[in-house]
């Protein structure tokens, strides 16, 4: 009788282990979104409220700095936090503590001249104290973003959600109390992002859960974090120039109604960001890690799970906008607006923002693998192809020319993401 209850109560406690273990994995899945979801509310909100809040000129002057901050921002993701989400895979958790140092300095260096450039902008279209406030608030926002990816690439994206709250959300909150005062200025929004991104800061790094040493031999940190970073960068300029070429060539040929269209149609595609982003958040790290560990197999097999569960999520607003385009127009630019008779172009935009869901997860999982330099070399190709083709198909075609320029460049991408991945298993 003992034997049998012992039995029973092993069974039970594998039982209970095993369902753990799938709730686990259901959550894992579920924070990642979350996380990107308060990102990019505070970042919405954010500009509403700036927007709502200043004039149309002081509004213009923050667009422009603010605009400089997310290119600069990009340099960083590049050459730090992306090596940073890599590196994290295969060290132990004294050698992350070194990691998370070195990156914390890095980031100090590159925004001296960042720095530089930010202050002559912010000088010369704002005045100093806009100049100071934005360097203020570029160094702290990215020193907020290296502790951040350094929580998600040890996959504590529940702990990085309450963070991220303090600095976009609580951001949001802070500008609002100022616009509701009449106190918000554009020098004075950049000194709230320093405020929170700094404070957030300094919450994830005492969350980490490793213990911080000092890193020996800085220059060889930044040399490896270079030679991981840098093909991203490359790509990440060239993609940068394809996602603002077909807005501009709108603009200059077709003129500012045209690219408000584009810019309005692609704005309920926007909508899906949160998902699209938290899978790299999420399938970049942990299949770096799984490489290390288990090989490409696993690697791939977990790229493609996350990818697939991910989709699941988009695929019901995807189909609805498919099925109903005038009726979502309506619903956000109001029923008279002249956005809503571009329902065939917002569906036609859709179909293609597929092939670009299905591109961005290969390229996570090439990222994960550090297959950087083919993947500029594909983004490169795309953007060629891009390039040649915008301006005649925006002449003769307007915005539906535009679309079907968008489509070649994300098709491009696809296939040579493919390529790349038939011989990483080769």
């Amino acid at each position: 009788m003992e034997a049998d209850t012992r039995i029973t109560s092993i069974h039970e406690r594998s039982w209970l282990g095993s369902l753990s273990r799938r709730h686990s994995v259901k959550l894992q899945g579920f924070w990642p979104i979350a996380d990107q979801g308060v990102v990019s509310l505070g970042n919405f909100l954010t500009t509403i409220i700036v927007a709502r809040a200043m004039s149309p000129q002081a509004f213009g002057i923050w667009v422009v700095i603010f605009g400089l901050i997310l290119f600069l921002n990009g340099l960083h993701g590049s050459l730090v936090t992306y090596p940073l989400s890599v590196r994290v895979a295969s060290l132990d958790d004294g050698d992350v503590g070194q990691l998370v140092v070195a990156s914390l300095a890095l980031t100090s260096l590159l925004a001296l001249p960042q720095a530089l450039i930010l202050f002559a902008a912010g000088f010369l279209i704002g005045g100093p104290a806009l100049g100071l406030w934005a360097i203020v608030g570029l160094l702290c926002w990215q020193l907020q973003e290296t502790t951040r990816r350094a929580l998600m690439a040890r996959l504590a994206f529940q702990t990085a959600l309450f963070t991220d709250a303090i600095s976009y959300l609580g951001q949001a909150g802070v500008l609002w109390l100022l616009a509701n005062n009449g106190k918000l200025t554009p020098a004075i929004g950049f000194a709230v992002i320093a405020l929170t991104c700094g404070v957030a800061a300094v919450v994830q790094l005492s969350l980490i859960g490793v213990r911080l040493t000092v890193p020996s031999g800085l220059r060889d940190w930044a040399r490896s974090f270079w030679m991981t970073g840098y093909w991203v960068l490359g790509s990440s300029l060239v993609t940068n120039f394809s996602i603002q070429a077909v807005p501009w060539a709108l603009f200059l040929f077709r003129g500012p109604a045209e690219a408000a269209g584009f810019q309005a149609i692609s704005n309920l595609l926007g909508v899906a960001h949160p998902i699209m982003l938290s899978l790299g958040n999420i399938v970049v790290p942990a299949a770096a890690r799984m490489h290390v560990k288990e090989g490409l197999a696993a690697a791939r097999r977990l790229a493609l799970s996350r990818a697939v569960q991910y989709g699941l999520l988009l695929l019901p607003y995807v189909a609805a906008l498919l099925i109903f385009p005038r009726l979502f127009l309506g619903l956000f630019y109001g029923p008279g607006s002249p956005y809503v008779a571009l329902d065939s172009a917002l569906r036609l935009l859709t179909v293609i923002y597929a092939l670009h869901y299905v591109s961005l997860a290969l390229k996570f999982l090439l990222n994960a693998l550090e297959k950087n330099r083919p993947q500029f070399v594909v983004e490169l190709c795309g953007s060629l192809m891009l390039a040649g083709l915008v301006v005649p198909l925006v002449l003769w075609f307007g915005l539906p020319g535009a679309i079907f320029a968008t489509g070649v460049w994300l098709a491009t991408r696809l296939t040579g993401n493919v390529i790349v991945l038939r011989r990483v298993q080769a």
